[in-house]
């Protein structure tokens, strides 16, 4: 059970989100979480439109205002356009933008084209798509400064990675994606703060989802990565998008990377050691 579970829930009631890339993954299980909180979402996909049509279906129309699809490798006049159509189903009224639509780039750095069209790729979506959303979501709020007595007007979550801060081979563009993610989310809360827009992140380590239950079904591969963990233990969606709750609760929160994987940083990834012997005075 978790620790929100023991506390009263609280409550998204009136509040319209945005989820990207929630077809699937961390983003369902964000949008799923959000909606049991009561908040109306609106569900975003680019390849996987199946699943995001079952989905939308599965919340219903009061709880999902809709499913739209967009690419955010495409130029930024359709991203706009993708903007401009979330604000049309919510009215208007768009109050938190979780930013997590992201693509896993493993690749060698000398193996990418001369072009670097991998790179950019993951650029574009890790990196700019955030930037740009962000700023059109921010724009319903920027057309006057609040006074210090107003707590918040939006929220802002960016899904990262642990990636963001150590990485291994092949992981070069996507670890440099998220690197800049964090350092973007800070930026962000600091510029955005005089709106009262809070803006921060969530890190999450690993949590095997749709595209990667084929390797964890592995025990060999399963162990390998549980001896990292100080909780020797991978995570679940839903302890990821639980996470997200306190940062869209806490009006006093911004500019935050939260780590949520079971202690992998706090490891450091160095090897599972037996115990040495307890220290006793003599």
């Amino acid at each position: 059970m978790s620790l929100l579970s023991t506390v009263a829930a609280f409550s998204l009631q009136g509040k319209k989100a945005l989820v990207t890339g929630s077809s699937g993954g961390i983003g369902k299980g964000v949008a799923q979480t959000l909606v049991d909180r009561g908040a109306q979402v609106v569900i975003h996909y680019n390849e996987r439109k199946s699943e995001a049509m079952e989905f939308q279906q599965q919340l219903g129309k009061k709880k999902c205002l809709g499913a739209i699809h967009c690419d955010f490798r495409d130029p930024t006049s359709k991203i706009v356009r993708f903007m401009e159509q979330v604000n049309e189903l919510c009215g208007g009224e768009l109050d938190i933008l979780v930013n997590n639509a992201g693509i896993v780039t493993k690749l060698a750095l000398e193996d990418d084209t001369d072009d670097l069209s991998s790179w950019h790729d993951t650029m574009a979506v890790n990196l700019h798509a955030p930037n740009l959303l962000s700023k059109i979501f921010v724009n319903r709020f920027s057309t006057s400064l609040m006074s210090s007595d107003v707590t918040t007007r939006g929220v802002i979550i960016n899904v990262s990675s642990i990636h963001g801060e150590r990485s291994n081979e092949y992981m070069g563009a996507y670890a440099a994606s998220k690197a800049a993610l964090d350092s973007l989310t800070r930026t962000m809360a600091i510029e955005y703060a005089p709106y009262r827009v809070r803006v921060n992140a969530i890190s999450p380590g690993v949590v095997p989802v749709e595209r990667s239950q084929a390797a964890f079904s592995d025990p060999i591969i399963m162990g390998q990565w549980c001896d990292r963990l100080a909780l020797q233990r991978v995570g679940t969606v839903q302890e990821v998008a639980e996470a997200c709750i306190p940062l869209i609760e806490n009006d006093w929160i911004t500019g935050s990377i939260w780590q949520v994987d079971g202690g992998m940083m706090a490891r450091a990834n160095m090897p599972l050691r037996d115990r040495p012997p307890a220290l006793r005075p003599e």
